[in-house]
């Protein structure tokens, strides 16, 4: 038996583990980070939107998105202050956020102001929190 080819196969073999050892180690840690670059996109997201509502203005002498449902809210706490508020709030976050499923609430109030879905089937939710005037806001995303 030649000792010379028995070395090398058995140093081919062992290069082969190390590099299949390797391999399944990237494989795992490449599969984790995504998952939290999603949940680290989704939380930018929420922010943002939040952000968005509390500058962006249809013209220019009127009040922001945020401004406008505070203010509703103000003149009336009741279900059609919060029914209008829902309205302003989900006609732009229908526009703003397309086919990603939100829940705007408020807390102070605890109530919900505008949804496009039930967070309670959501695995991975991202939340982001703006006040305007004496209301402090939620904005809860999932895919």
């Amino acid at each position: 038996m030649d000792d010379k080819g028995f070395i090398f196969t058995m140093d081919a073999v062992l290069a082969l583990i190390i590099l299949f050892i390797v391999l399944a180690a990237v494989a795992n840690v490449n599969e984790s980070s995504l998952s939290s670059s999603s949940q680290i996109r989704l939380s930018h997201n929420a922010q943002d939107t939040l952000e968005t509502m509390a500058t962006y203005k249809t013209g220019p002498d009127e009040f922001t998105v945020l401004q406008n449902v505070a203010v509703i809210l103000a003149a009336g706490n009741d279900k059609t202050g919060i029914y209008e508020a829902g309205q302003v709030a989900g006609a732009y976050l229908n526009q703003t956020l397309n086919n990603t499923k939100y829940n705007l609430t408020e807390t102070q109030l605890n109530t919900t102001i505008a949804a496009n879905a039930d967070m309670e089937d959501a695995d991975n939710i991202a939340v982001g929190v703006k006040s305007c005037g004496d209301y402090i806001f939620k904005l809860y995303i999932w895919d």
